[in-house]
């Protein structure tokens, strides 16, 4: 293999501060990232089984056997990435050249061709796992560019709330013209593939040049040895990567917590249409309390930085979950009630409380810091990945097995069913996520990373450049 030089760095870049713009320019990942997934974590379980017509348990055998694959694959790209090198460094190029891939998968995961349903369960699985390894390649390289930006803890947490900010606002977006995408596209109908299709079109295309856009405007400034690296040498880096995470008691806390968590966070939203289109019994009501769930998450991003670096990262996660758990009882009583402006603001209250991302992200820069300079190899590419794994697991978990509980208590698509089977549908949709946030309190009190040892990391770094 060629050996390519990698861009040279000063002590002031890998510990400065980084500019307004190019900290706007890294959040465009986040946005390329909300406009690639969004539609596929709130819309694809109603899109399979309303247009599709796929069974629950179908659906879950899909999604769970895609996350199978990320158990291996997530990591395996994790150390393939960390060890990349080009004239774009390690992460970039698979930004660059993978965000192409992942607008055709995702757009491809919403079209519902008319074959036989056996090969239609054959193209549901092909794309779902194809757009689920092109956004694994694309991602993870977003998420790992911050930590090899700058060693600078506090910058960090501003780089990952402005991807939180930027999220937000692709959110915002998203959540407003979704659904009238869908029925605009669909002549009024949620059971149309078209409408899914083209809305699924329109968002993939825009998230190119957002990605195009985070991966120009930044430079990697930590990390890349300027060695060439064989296959060997990268599983090599992998086994290793994966003893230091096990034996590493904040990783595999920070696993736990991110995936209990995440199953809440996914787990409700995968399932969420089904409230607003069977319960309150008005779909659009669904854009309404995106748009504000979405505007609640765009404000963490305006106090989160302040937050986390004066209180312990573990400490907000941990009100971050009891707040959660809050919100989706209040969900449940106002769904009972049919009261969709109550659900609205408390979808508000439910983003302004959400704190999870960006905790992890905290804490997974500061765990890759301190693993550094134990072991004197920085694992940044597969740690991440392997937290990040937690954020795909929860996804097709939460999503999979709530759908096929929705089935259990009397769930059938596109037809009218009794207050009873409505009121044991809310109750899954709600309660369901309201114990995985309970259950995530615990791992993250556990984590034993506090601001103050990541102080003193980045002093430690800092004399070792």
């Amino acid at each position: 293999m060629t050996k390519v030089a990698v861009h040279t760095v000063t002590c002031t870049e890998k510990q400065g501060k980084i500019s307004f713009l190019r900290k706007v320019g890294y959040g465009c990942g986040e946005l390329g990232s909300s406009l690639s997934w969004t539609m596929i974590s709130s819309y694809l379980t109603v899109f399979y089984t309303d247009v599709v017509g796929l069974t629950p348990l179908i659906i879950s055998a899909i999604m769970l056997g895609a996350r199978i694959w990320d158990a291996i694959n997530d990591p395996m790209f994790g150390a393939i990435a960390e060890t990349t090198e080009s004239k774009w460094g390690r992460f970039r190029p698979y930004i660059i050249y993978g965000a192409p891939v992942l607008a055709l998968f995702g757009s491809l995961t919403f079209l519902n061709l008319d074959i036989p349903m056996f090969w239609k369960i054959v193209w549901c699985t092909f794309t779902y796992v194809g757009c689920g390894m092109a956004y694994t390649a694309v991602n993870i390289s977003v998420g790992s560019f911050a930590n090899s930006i700058t060693a600078n803890n506090d910058e960090r947490v501003q780089l990952n709330a402005f991807r939180g900010a930027m999220g937000s606002v692709a959110g915002v977006l998203i959540s407003a013209v979704t659904m009238p995408l869908i029925l605009f596209f669909g002549n009024g109908s949620t059971s149309s593939g078209n409408g899914y299709f083209w809305a699924a079109v329109i968002f993939s295309i825009i998230s190119i040049p957002a990605f195009w856009i985070c991966a120009f405007s930044n430079k990697e400034a930590i990390g890349g040895d300027g060695k060439a690296h064989t296959v060997g040498d990268t599983m090599r880096r992998l086994w290793g990567a994966f003893r230091t995470i096990i034996i590493n008691r904040d990783a595999m806390c920070v696993v736990a917590a991110m995936f209990l968590f995440l199953t809440g966070v996914f787990g409700r939203l995968g399932i969420m249409a089904y409230q607003f289109i069977y319960v309150l019994k008005n779909p659009m009501a669904m854009g309404y309390f995106a748009v504000a769930l979405q505007f609640g998450m765009g404000l963490v991003n305006l106090y989160a930085p302040f937050l986390l670096s004066r209180v312990d990262k573990k400490i907000c996660g941990a009100l971050s979950s009891a707040a959660q758990v809050i919100c989706c009882v209040l969900f449940f009583i106002f769904g009972q009630q049919g009261n969709v402006m109550a659900s609205v603001i408390v979808g508000f209250l439910y983003g302004f409380t959400n704190l999870g991302g960006l905790v992890s992200y905290g804490l997974c820069g500061e765990i890759i810091d301190d693993s550094w300079l134990k072991t004197g190899v920085r694992f940044d590419g597969v740690i991440y990945s392997v937290i990040s794994f937690s954020t795909k697991l929860g996804n097709a978990i939460g999503g999979s097995i709530g759908i096929v509980i929705l089935a259990a208590v009397g769930f059938v698509a596109n037809s009218e069913m009794s207050n009873e089977v409505l009121t044991r549908m809310n109750a899954v949709i709600n309660f369901g996520p309201a114990l995985f946030f309970a259950l995530a309190i615990i791992p993250f009190l556990m984590i034993s990373m506090t601001n103050a040892k990541g102080r003193e990391n980045e002093k430690l770094i800092a004399e070792k450049q």
